[in-house]
């Protein structure tokens, strides 16, 4: 699937003749139990049906279509679902074999029910008010040379491609990155490492109040920034050993195809950055824990640490 997807009917489109017509049966099936104010979106690269959360992905595979209705609802219809192949939180309908409708159907009215009294998050709530620091900064980005980009589900502003500035709200402080950080003077001493030992270049400037960002000083920072660049410097990334997976993690990818194929199209960094951190800990529940947390990063092909950079 291409990274451009952003549609149903456009994954739908890229398949042709059989697998085609499955995708368009299944997501029909769906329309007709979910509640009118469902969303159909694209969600890690897959058809997603959202009400009050994700009711049902789906997926087309080589030889199998692929429904991820969640551990919980799995779990729940295990003696229907005996005669399919099954991992934690996929269920694989072969290509070969009638759509289970009736199956389908119930499998997306109990997650109905599951999500019809769960309120919506408000992340304006959860993640803080901060329209004006927004505004602050729109207006101080106006007089820089930055191209404005979508990267990693918000907006970085670039220059010569490489990444300058980017900044988000949340729920105690509005923070500025700046991806050439450690090469700032940072003369207000302001600028803090929030991920240390794994972040090299990324530095951040946090605010609480929207008052205490001054236009000039962060303009001045900017400015700086791109001289970086225009300068050449950069920390050059570090040929990483390739790691291979194993335990509870490598039997995690074995039961998952499309997990498997996310997790091995990562850089050698990435896939390594997921072993560590499965690794580092110390109790099985906790590493099941953690495998979970990190499913739809690696399906979304996405690294452990992305955001920080």
């Amino acid at each position: 699937m291409t990274a451009t997807i952003s549609t149903i009917d456009e994954y739908i489109n890229q398949f042709d003749g059989h697998k085609k017509n499955v995708l368009i049966k299944t997501r029909q099936l769906i329309r007709n139990f979910v509640p009118d104010e469902t969303n159909e979106t694209i969600s890690y690269q897959m058809p997603t049906f959202r009400y009050k959360g994700n009711i049902i992905h789906f997926a087309m595979h080589k030889n199998h279509l692929g429904l991820y209705p969640g551990p919980d609802t799995i779990q729940h219809f295990a003696a229907k679902l005996k005669n399919f192949k099954t991992t934690k939180g996929a269920i694989q309908i072969p290509l070969d074999q009638p759509i289970p409708e009736q199956t389908i159907r119930e499998i997306v009215l109990f997650n109905i029910n599951k999500f019809k009294d769960k309120q919506e998050i408000n992340w304006h709530q959860s993640r803080g008010n901060w329209q004006q620091a927004e505004k602050l900064m729109q207006q101080i980005i106006t007089s820089t040379p930055l191209k404005k980009e979508f990267k990693w589900g918000s907006y970085i502003y670039t220059h010569k491609g490489r990444n300058v500035i980017g900044w988000g709200g949340f729920k105690h402080f509005f923070s500025l990155w700046f991806y050439n950080g450690v090469f700032l003077k940072d003369e207000e001493k302001q600028l803090i490492n929030a991920s240390e030992g794994k972040t090299k270049a990324l530095r951040q400037w946090r605010f609480k109040h929207v008052k205490d960002m001054d236009p000039d000083k962060i303009h001045a920072y900017i400015q700086e920034s791109i001289k970086t660049i225009d300068d050449g410097k950069e920390i050059k990334p570090r040929k990483t050993t390739l790691k291979k997976p194993s335990g509870l993690l490598l039997e995690a990818l074995q039961a998952d195809q499309s997990l498997n194929n996310s997790f091995h199209a990562l850089t050698a960094g990435r896939q390594k950055e997921y072993i560590e951190y499965i690794e580092e800990a110390k109790q099985e529940k906790t590493k099941h824990s953690r495998i979970e947390k990190i499913k739809p990063l690696i399906l979304e092909k996405k690294g452990l640490n992305d955001k920080y950079k």
